[in-house]
């Protein structure tokens, strides 16, 4: 299975150079909206077309929410981060939550495991190892999207302190990459956003690989495959 992973967005179209017919799945890991320097105008048709990408491709474009995305989807009070504007609540928190069936927060291939900002250990030891023990007949991606969907689980969206957060290490949505690096949870690949690179960065720990990918970088992502087999 060829596979091509999008990091964060923020309004920009490069995406559209993708040729489906070439991938299995097409993974994009959150953050559409939010930029310094892009219209509302283009943030906003760029999401309309990610969706009908979506629409046109169900089953191989996976739509992964980040942690810009929920504060149009919740309310910025709760979920807050740089880059709101509160001139698109109304139309973003619209498209978001009349198309939350096109969106998830986890994605799972064999021991590959997709979230926007990546799964620390301690963070699942302690804010959501209980939760999962509950569904042992989930993968954990499958749990993760549960949590987020039915239940509304506010800890994945933990802040830790190096996000200026309260939590001593992130969630899903906002894990940081120095939290992710020194200890990932155990037993899974990652690929992840949400931590600034300028290249496509690479770690190995625990025998496991986590991939950094959201390398904005004079307005050019890149993007990250894998083959499966």
């Amino acid at each position: 299975m060829r596979t091509i992973s999008i990091g964060d967005l923020h309004g920009h179209t490069i995406w559209k150079t993708i040729n489906p017919s070439l991938y299995e799945k097409i993974i994009f890991l959150g953050d559409y909206v939010d930029s310094f320097d892009i219209s509302d105008d283009q943030i906003l048709n760029n999401l309309l077309d990610i969706l009908e990408f979506k629409k046109s491709y169900p089953n191989k474009v996976i739509l992964l929410l980040g942690n810009h995305d929920l504060q149009y989807l919740f309310n910025y009070d709760q979920y807050g981060c740089s880059g709101y504007r509160p001139q698109m609540y109304s139309q973003l928190y619209d498209i978001y939550n009349g198309n939350k069936k096109s969106f998830q927060m986890s994605y799972q291939i064999d021991d590959t495991i997709w979230t926007h900002a990546g799964i620390h250990q301690t963070w699942y030891d302690q804010r959501f190892s209980i939760f999962a023990r509950d569904y042992p007949d989930l993968t954990l991606s499958e749990q993760l999207n549960l949590a987020f969907s039915k239940f509304n689980y506010y800890s994945l969206n933990d802040v830790g302190h190096r996000r200026g957060g309260h939590s001593n290490v992130g969630g899903p949505f906002w894990c940081d990459r120095e939290e992710l690096s020194n200890n990932p949870l155990k037993g899974y690949n990652q690929i992840v956003g949400h931590n600034r690179v300028k290249f496509l960065t690479k770690i190995y720990k625990h025998n496991k690989e986590i991939v950094f990918i959201d390398t904005l970088e004079n307005d050019n992502p890149k993007f990250f495959e894998k083959n499966f087999k």
